[in-house]
């Protein structure tokens, strides 16, 4: 009987994770995508800067597997990739956020392609690093220093007598992040302050080139693509989420991307901070070219998603996913 119940609980952590570390035979859940040279077209992705690395990547080696198409992506945030599609400059989006109501009416389809979570950073030249890491700043303070009309300084975050405030850089672009980090807030994404940045690159930049700057990213540009640690001077905040002033286990920011994805399976991360990435389009796709390049990012293209910096989707999003295209 005891058995039992841990089979049980187990199999439910699984059902209700949307990433993990994949270990089963893919091939028992999903099509491979063979090469067939008789497969020709174009079409264009535009988009949540979150999935651009990932579509990226999928786009040049599926370009690789079939000569005769051409993919074009391109980056400009969520509401872009949206917009793109009812202008038809697009035929796929790339979203990186929960739709809105009016997108939904919309008839927008939708089928999840991976995870991710979005992260708030810090410079690791601090001058207040160490108590940052020691006490973690907590959500009340988040939300006055991102949401406030007055500057907020390092000492009133930290609670210690410093004058120096803090500068707080934000999107300036229709972002997935923004609204996801607002929501954690309990905010929208219009009412964050700060100093406003295009996509997540310019975000680690001015982070990287401040000190005593802060703002939030995609897990995924928050580390280095080939080795998955921090990337340089970029440190992952850790959020005091009791209030105690003392980040314990579970509140300790992770220090690789391996980590990071495994904080999300896990349920270590705050749930709120984590979201499917997705594409989406007017309608479900029809064009032979977009379906065979859809089915290829939820089979032989999962290879990658993890080497990206993203946190694949399990067996049972991958299965159901595959069902959504038939």
């Amino acid at each position: 009987m005891h058995f039992n119940r841990i089979t049980i609980v187990l199999l439910c952590l699984l059902l209700i994770s949307g990433c993990k570390p994949r270990k089963t035979d893919q091939t028992k859940v999903t099509l491979s995508t063979q090469p067939k040279s008789e497969l020709a077209g174009n079409f264009c992705i535009s988009g949540a800067y979150a999935l651009y690395p990932l579509v990226t990547r999928w786009s040049d080696d599926f370009m690789k597997l079939y000569p005769n198409v051409k993919i074009v992506v391109m980056k400009g945030g969520t509401g872009i990739g949206i917009d793109d599609l009812h202008s038809k400059k697009a035929q796929l989006a790339m979203i990186s956020r929960p739709l809105t109501d009016e997108e939904v009416s919309d008839s927008l389809w939708t089928v999840a392609v991976a995870k991710a979570g979005v992260a708030p950073i810090v410079n690791q030249r601090n001058p207040y690093f160490k108590r940052i890491l020691q006490r973690g700043i907590d959500p009340k303070k988040l939300i006055r220093l991102f949401t406030g009309t007055q500057p907020v300084t390092w000492g009133e975050l930290l609670d210690t007598t410093s004058k120096e405030k803090a500068v707080v850089y934000t999107r300036a672009d229709e972002s997935g992040a923004a609204v996801i980090w607002a929501n954690f807030l309990w905010k929208e994404s219009p009412d964050l302050k700060g100093i406003k940045v295009v996509g997540d690159d310019e975000m680690i930049r001015s982070i990287q080139g401040n000190p005593l700057g802060i703002g939030y990213c995609n897990f995924s540009y928050a580390f280095d693509s080939v080795t998955g640690e921090r990337l340089k001077d970029i440190q992952v905040l850790p959020i005091d989420l009791d209030f105690d002033n003392t980040i314990d286990k579970k509140e300790i920011p992770f220090s690789n991307i391996n980590k990071a994805h495994r904080g999300l399976w896990l349920g270590y991360y705050p749930k709120n901070l984590t979201r499917e990435l997705t594409f989406g389009s007017i309608g479900k796709p029809t064009d032979q070219v977009i379906l065979e390049f859809l089915n290829y990012t939820l089979t032989t293209g999962q290879a990658a998603v993890g080497s990206t910096g993203f946190c694949e989707l399990n067996d049972v999003y991958i299965k159901n996913a595959l069902e959504n295209l038939k």
